[in-house]
């Protein structure tokens, strides 16, 4: 003799069941995001030590260029979301052939070396210095500074 079970089920309260079930096994365990910071390293006309370290190259008497160590070292921990390079002290003694060769010669190495490093903080270059190559100013306020934006300000 068998015995037959009928088992009456719902097609509306199975479909959300097989569901639920499908998104349980998908989902790994719940892991929790790493907390992120933000780093700023200040740099001056003076000491840009914390950007860019400069090597005199012996064989052709030029000098060589490297991204610093600290960024370097900051740029590898996981933590770091961005590196922010602030310039600080005066720059208005800056004219328009320094405007270029800071962004060559400086700040370019460390924009190009991560795309964790940006730029925050105001240039007080000479006013009018930096209209005078703009495509230099252009990148500078693509990177994240600002030019001149105390003097602009004081002039609203």
């Amino acid at each position: 003799m068998k015995i037959k079970k009928i088992v009456p089920y719902n097609i509306r309260k199975i479909l959300p069941m097989i569901g639920i079930a499908g998104a349980s096994l998908m989902m790994g365990g719940c892991q929790k995001e790493q907390p992120t910071r933000d780093v700023e390293l200040t740099f001056s006309l003076n000491d840009c030590s914390n950007v860019i370290l400069i090597h005199p190259d012996e064989t052709n008497y030029n000098l060589s260029r490297e991204v610093s160590d600290i960024i370097k070292y900051l740029d590898a921990q996981p933590d770091i979301r961005t590196i922010y390079l602030v310039p600080k002290d005066n720059w208005r003694g800056v004219q328009a052939q320094s405007v270029t060769a800071i962004r060559n010669n400086i700040l370019s190495y460390a924009i190009d070396y991560s795309p964790k490093v940006r730029g925050r903080g105001d240039f007080n270059f000479e006013l009018g210095a930096a209209s005078k190559v703009p495509d230099d100013s252009l990148w500078y306020v693509k990177n994240g500074w600002t030019i001149n934006e105390y003097y602009n300000r004081q002039q609203r």
